[in-house]
């Protein structure tokens, strides 16, 4: 019928908005990890949709955080389009073959995404902030202001379980872009200097004091901290967040 409203149209006759998109990821990268590490360990990469999704805990493909975390991890390059068959970069997480790979997947799985560039473009340098995300994405996407939020708070989180936020939880300047691999290679070996000859203070500057904690006295495994003596509160806070993300936490091989 000529006057009938579209689903898709308010009464007013505008677009409405969207209360779930394919063209931004919904559920966070460290789940979409779990949820491609399971494929693994059961062995589903040859199986079909159905037998898929009961085998992850779902009753359908159709469910709803079966089907996002498909879309998501499809969107973040992990799982082959029309099956789910897990990319170089899920394996690369699963099963990383060098002491970076885990860490250059997930970097590589963030930049993956079309829709997240310009926002890498817009907000490097510059602190997060999820509702000023989501007001930028609803404008873009049409979608609705509790979908877009959803979608700013899985683009943040995502980006922390990467390492691309700082302690402030502003964007690192190398998520632009992705760095050059001589300026990767450049920061790799800062890093690795920086973990065995730590930075000695200038005295002039401040008192300062070394701390030390064993990790693994057989392996020489410890963590060195040079800082001054006494911090406020909120500074051992930063530390904590800033320490987090900075370390790269993975689970001890099996016995």
């Amino acid at each position: 019928m000529a006057n009938e409203i579209s689903r898709n149209q308010s009464p007013s006759g505008e677009s409405k908005r969207k209360d779930s998109t394919n063209d931004y990821p919904m559920v966070e990268l460290r789940e979409v990890g779990d949820f491609v590490q399971k494929i693994w360990e059961k062995g589903l990469q040859s199986e079909a949709m159905p037998v898929v999704a009961k085998a992850c805990g779902y009753s359908a493909p159709t469910s709803t955080g079966f089907y996002r975390r498909m879309a998501a991890a499809k969107l973040f390059k992990m799982i082959e389009p029309q099956s789910a068959r897990l990319t170089h970069l899920a394996l690369d997480y699963v099963k990383p073959d060098s002491d970076d790979a885990k860490t250059r997947a997930l970097r590589e799985a963030i930049r993956s995404v079309p829709n997240y560039h310009p926002l890498f473009e817009k907000y490097t340098g510059n602190k997060l902030n999820a509702s000023i995300l989501a007001n930028g994405i609803t404008r873009v996407a049409n979608l609705s202001d509790d979908c877009a939020l959803i979608c700013a708070k899985v683009f943040i989180e995502s980006l922390r379980f990467a390492g691309e936020l700082d302690a402030d939880f502003a964007l690192l300047a190398s998520a632009k872009n992705g760095a050059s691999d001589a300026a990767k290679t450049v920061d790799k070996e800062e890093r690795r200097q920086s973990a065995v000859s730590p930075l000695i203070p200038n005295p002039a500057e401040g008192d300062w004091e070394t701390y030390y904690l064993t990790l693994d006295a057989t392996r020489k495994r410890r963590v060195v901290v040079q800082a001054p003596p006494a911090v406020t509160p909120s500074e051992l806070k930063r530390i904590q967040d800033w320490l987090s993300f900075q370390l790269l936490v993975e689970e001890p091989p099996p016995k």
